[in-house]
């Protein structure tokens, strides 16, 4: 009777043992090689070649260089409705495309693409592929029984992302003829400058507006209501539709349409020279002291940052004054101010920084001086009428020929760019400004609209210009 028993136990541990195998292998089967899955999953590019031809600043080809960037910087989307594979985000311009490393990441049996020839090629990561035109895709499911079809679209701009490319809108503007001190502005969708004209030994505030921001215009003078004369044209801020300058006698005048002021606050005790306004602040000095108000009625001391000790009145700017906000890619907010000082040989440079995201208000962030440093020889250029405007993420400034009298920069030679909020200065070696205004020693005034176009007003003169890639299309 035993020996029955164990007969059976032995014939039962067999059966169980055969049927754990068999479900073994199905499950593998059905898993690795025999569904029917048959997409692809992802595709990044690997490094690609990019050709960029050098011009000078007249338009003249003067070289050409290779240049290789990580073409997986810029993700391929893949539509499983269509089966296209493509950038959204264009390759940069000159990207050459003929022998391009892609890895394809799939769920299937075998990948196949269409060569020149016609001829079907099983896909290797190791080989490269030609991807200057649309690459056609085959992918053969698991269980051999289907396919599909995919093919890939490697997108490029059209034209070099980091040229500076420039149009005269105007040659002969009389309205702005002989005008001096300008501010050029942008409110209300128009292009407007404000000046001032001597005609018959009077001094004249005149305000000028041209019909739009488009590549034709045409202007005409409007009507100034009171309040201007003693104007600091100079001081002329804006914050949203609504503009702001000071007077030399302590006032903040305030406008929406250019042609109607009216006082913020009330006079202050001496004269002010208005830094900048904020959505919280209005900006100034006077007496040789950083001020700030809500209001322009009280006026406080800002913080200085009490880790220099520099007093405010031996290092402040005291001519020159120019001032702009910057957004940095961390969402921190700058004030950059740059200046002269009777007695200093050096550019005056003073920042303001704060991110309310951090928790760093703008009402406790400090005044940093940056003192210039023996190693430091790449300071802001002392020019006549300087422009200092924010524009692709960095500090540029242009002008006229040098105010300190060396005669080392002719006007409207280069645009001088920062990174850096003020600290140090580079000629920019791919932005310039139109050649046709190089000399060209009159008042000067610029201004960046919303599309991006810088635009340059001088004798009489009107040129817009961009750098391309702030062009393209945001997808």
């Amino acid at each position: 009777m035993r020996a029955k028993i164990i007969m059976i136990n032995r014939w039962f541990f067999l059966l169980l043992t055969l049927i754990v195998l068999v479900s073994s292998c199905s499950s593998s089967d059905e898993t690795n090689t025999d569904n029917d899955y048959c997409y692809i999953k992802s595709v990044a590019l690997g490094t690609v070649k990019r050709k960029i031809e050098q011009f000078d600043r007249e338009g003249n080809h003067i070289g050409t260089v290779n240049a290789f960037f990580a073409g997986n910087a810029y993700a391929m989307t893949v539509n499983q409705r269509t089966g296209l594979i493509e950038n959204t985000d264009s390759l940069p311009f000159g990207s050459q495309l003929s022998a391009v490393l892609a890895t394809i990441t799939f769920d299937g049996a075998v990948l196949s693409y269409l060569n020149a020839n016609g001829e079907w090629i099983a896909y290797n990561a190791q080989d490269s592929l030609d991807l200057s035109g649309q690459l056609q895709l085959l992918l053969t499911s698991n269980d051999r029984t289907s396919t599909r079809k995919y093919s890939i679209k490697v997108n490029v701009h059209k034209q070099e992302g980091d040229s500076l490319f420039w149009k005269q809108c105007e040659s002969d503007v009389t309205l702005l003829a002989d005008m001096a001190d300008m501010k050029a502005f942008v409110l209300n969708g128009k292009l407007m400058v404000l000046g001032k004209q001597s005609i018959a030994g009077v001094d004249k505030m005149v305000l000028a507006e041209r019909s739009g921001v488009e590549v034709q215009g045409t202007w005409e003078e409007k009507a100034l209501a009171g309040l201007l004369p003693t104007a600091d044209l100079q001081t002329l801020k804006q914050q949203g539709n609504k503009l702001y300058l000071s007077t030399s006698d302590g006032k903040i005048l305030s406008s929406t349409d250019a042609e109607n002021w009216t006082q913020e606050g009330a006079d202050y005790s001496s004269a002010l020279v208005l830094v900048e306004k904020t959505d919280k602040y209005f900006y100034a000095i006077s007496d040789g002291k950083l001020r700030r108000s809500a209001d322009a009625n009280a006026w406080d001391e800002d913080k200085p940052n009490t880790e220099t000790a520099f007093p405010d009145a031996e290092y402040l700017p005291d001519a020159g004054i120019r001032a702009i906000t910057v957004v940095q890619a961390n969402g921190s907010r700058r004030i950059v101010m740059i200046g002269q000082r009777a007695g200093s040989a050096n550019t005056i440079v003073w920042n303001k920084t704060w991110n309310e995201g951090w928790k760093i208000s703008e009402e406790d962030s400090e005044w940093m001086f940056f003192l210039a440093s023996p190693d430091n020889d790449k300071l802001c250029p002392r020019l006549n009428y300087l422009n200092l405007q924010p524009y692709d993420g960095k500090c540029v400034v242009f002008g006229g020929t040098s105010a300190d009298g060396s005669g080392s920069h002719k006007a409207l030679d280069a645009i001088y760019v920062s990174q850096d909020y003020g600290v140090t200065w580079h000629q920019s070696p791919d932005l310039h400004l139109p050649v046709q205004l190089e000399g060209t020693n009159d008042c000067i005034t610029s201004v960046v609209d919303k599309d991006n176009y810088i635009w340059i007003i001088t004798n009489t003169q009107v040129w817009r210009g961009r750098l391309n890639r702030l062009g393209f299309a945001q997808q």
